[in-house]
């Protein structure tokens, strides 16, 4: 199955990004293009995709700091939790088992963004209020969530 939805699509949703792609992040301006779609295996085109150039942005919560993030880039961090990026030379088996048993873990976040700079990332309680990571600045990018449990991928696109 794939759905295609343009901004005009989105624009008539009351919360695109919770309610209708569930999203596990705040988006501060709508992309021009989604596509949900069913993909064959999650962990393949998480793979293909770091290989493309793709980051991987995990969002965890500061406590416990598994072994497995000691050696990936920290973007930020604050009193609850730690942001890191993941490329294709530092994407290892145990961080993919820790990804899959944290999909739905209360505060884990985590998508490939093609384009970090210029995007702003704003954790989950900064200035002591409780969300999503928030993205913002994310002009002509390409955001991919995978559904690891479900082979599935929602991919964003702005430009």
């Amino acid at each position: 199955m794939k759905t295609t939805y343009s901004y005009e699509e989105l624009l008539k949703f009351d919360d695109p990004f919770e309610y209708e792609l569930g999203l596990p992040l705040k988006i501060n301006n709508l992309p021009s293009t989604v596509v949900e779609e069913d993909i064959p295996d999650s962990k393949t085109k998480l793979l293909e995709k770091l290989a493309e150039g793709y980051s991987l942005i995990i969002q965890k919560p500061q406590i416990p700091n598994e072994k497995v993030f000691a050696a990936l880039q920290l973007l930020g961090e604050n009193d609850f939790m730690k942001l890191y990026a993941v490329n294709e030379k530092d994407f290892n088996e145990p961080l993919w088992d820790l990804l899959y048993e944290s999909e739905y873990n209360l505060h884990w976040t985590f998508f490939l963004l093609i384009e970090m700079t210029g995007v702003v990332f704003e954790l989950s309680y900064t200035g002591g209020e409780t969300r999503a990571l928030t993205l913002s600045g994310l002009n002509a990018n390409t955001l991919i969530h995978l559904r690891l449990e479900v082979d599935e991928s929602v991919t964003c696109r702005w430009g």
